[in-house]
């Protein structure tokens, strides 16, 4: 008994003198810096735990369990300022909803900071160390494949894309009833990726593909959710750690990637690859293939593996939930529906065939674009962005009794950017900044870091012209199919489901009115 009494004791008096050396080292690297330059620290949190901050995470978690997280970093916004610090495990986290500061961690300063070692370390089982994760030389390796790949994927013809919207507007009803238009919506995106990303579809919208594609859907969302609530929960993770039901879902996941990795890497490594014309490396101008183009330039089957996750995921969920939050705000602002509609019926071609749209013309859509920004706007996908200090050094604002000075950052502390709550500050854009009102974009140009729903800077997503052009063209086709849109969802508000991207918890119930001119 006295030895364990010894060991534990030991064990408390090591914890104590690191927690008491990490704060005087804090402290004396604050003054050093106050002294050179002026700085402050942020506004804290009013803990009741002030050593790991448990009261913020069960107050987070709760909110995440009620599907209203971006409500309640709103009321902690207001109680305390732009730029507040809290403690998260014994950790400093600093949220920032200021754009001088996300521009400054994402661009000025972006040698200063890095992705957080601990969440990464939660990502790792499903993301490895690919492109979203990775930092230093692999980053930058792993940016100059995929940044020329989608760069080239904007200019491939639509027609792949088009078959699987043929498919899904097809199996929409056309009898005006009630459905919930959500989950179809991931089965149409989830054809398209695998189509683009691995050469053929999983085909999740047919009764072939369908059964397979379900399993692989539930294992998807169950590997999201699982390293979503690990992400949130923080070093207090540990208490999953006889879960096995995340590791299952994961590993499922990997299975399906790996069958087209394999085969990716046995075509590219083929000799008879360059001598056979129906070979899908060779081509590609009839068919772009990511994983092929990937597979020329990284060997490892494990590392192929993560990259093309890190690629498939975000782009996936991005897509899915920008498309349901759409016509989440158009159900219930039908009168936007209306002015799409009048916009696809009188262009100069006919948008349903393929041959006569390009992605440039897309683009070109204001009406669309309008609706588009102003959803990213309203309900994300995007909710918090994690960036670790690498050394001591400052946000430009956020300190001080007037909030201007600059902010003190001592190496480690976590730098967690809010690009929703910066899409609804009032002082930005008005106080209508929480209604939905598209119009607003062309009532002038918009400062730079004031809308940002896909980042900035060195490491901004690389996909965002693709998912903003599928999104267009998928909606383009919609508002031609149907006359008319209506919400059918008693609750009016949105209901925060926390994923890759956030999404509607109780998806997208509406009723849709199918067209007398449609031009298909």
């Amino acid at each position: 008994m006295y030895p364990v009494f010894v060991a534990v004791a030991s064990a408390a008096a090591c914890i104590l003198i690191t927690l008491l050396w990490q704060k005087c080292t804090d402290f004396v690297a604050f003054n050093i810096k106050r002294r050179q330059t002026g700085c402050f620290r942020a506004k804290l949190y009013p803990h009741t735990d002030r050593l790991w901050g448990s009261d913020l995470v069960k107050q987070r978690q709760q909110a995440t369990k009620n599907g209203n997280l971006q409500a309640l970093y709103t009321r902690h916004f207001k109680m305390l300022a732009k730029t507040w610090e809290e403690v998260f495990w014994n950790q400093r986290v600093i949220n920032t909803m200021d754009t001088a500061n996300l521009q400054y961690v994402h661009v000025f300063g972006f040698e200063d900071f890095g992705k957080p070692n601990h969440r990464m370390k939660i990502s790792a089982p499903i993301l490895g160390n690919g492109i979203f994760v990775a930092e230093g030389a692999r980053w930058k390796h792993s940016r100059s494949i995929i940044k020329p790949i989608f760069a080239r994927a904007e200019l491939e013809n639509i027609s792949s894309m088009a078959k699987h919207v043929d498919r899904f507007l097809n199996l929409l009803p056309q009898n005006s009833e009630t459905f919930d238009i959500q989950p179809m919506l991931k089965k149409m995106v989830l054809d398209i990726s695998t189509d683009f990303l691995f050469g053929e579809s999983i085909d999740a919208q047919t009764p072939e593909g369908g059964p397979a594609a379900e399993r692989f859907l539930q294992a998807l969302d169950e590997s999201l959710a699982g390293w979503h609530k690990r992400r949130l929960a923080g070093l207090g993770s540990v208490r999953y750690i006889f879960d096995k039901s995340w590791s299952s879902a994961y590993k499922q996941l990997y299975a399906f990637i790996d069958a087209h990795v394999n085969r990716a890497l046995e075509l590219v490594s083929s000799p008879q690859s360059d001598k056979n014309s129906t070979d899908p490396v060779e081509n590609s101008s009839e068919k772009y293939i990511l994983l092929y183009e990937m597979a020329k330039e990284i060997r490892d089957p494990i590392r192929l593996r993560f990259e093309l996750i890190n690629v498939f995921l975000p782009s996936r969920d991005t897509t899915a939930a920008l498309l349901a939050n759409t016509l989440f705000q158009l159900a219930r602002h039908p009168e936007y529906w209306k002015q799409l509609r009048k916009t696809a019926l009188s262009l100069p071609f006919d948008p349903t065939d393929h041959k006569q749209l390009s992605f440039s013309t897309l683009k070109s859509l204001t009406p669309f674009r309008y609706v588009i920004q102003e959803t990213f706007r309203t309900i994300g996908p995007v909710g918090r962005v994690f960036r670790a200090a690498r050394k001591d050094t400052m946000l430009p604002r956020g300190g001080g009794p007037d909030g201007k000075s600059p902010v003190f950052v001592a190496k480690g502390t976590t730098i967690c950017s809010l690009p929703y709550h910066i899409h609804h500050d009032k002082d930005i854009w008005g106080d209508d900044a929480d209604d939905f009102r598209p119009e607003r974009w062309a009532e002038g140009n918009r400062k730079s870091w004031e809308y940002v729903p896909f980042l900035g800077g060195p490491r901004i997503c690389p996909a965002q012209q693709q998912v903003l052009s599928q999104a267009t063209y998928i909606l383009l086709r919609l508002v031609l199919e149907f006359e008319w849109i209506e919400n059918k969802d008693e609750v009016v508000e949105y209901v925060e489901l926390q994923r890759m991207a956030i999404e509607s918890r109780r998806g997208v119930i509406i009723a849709l009115g199918p067209a007398k001119d449609c031009r298909t």
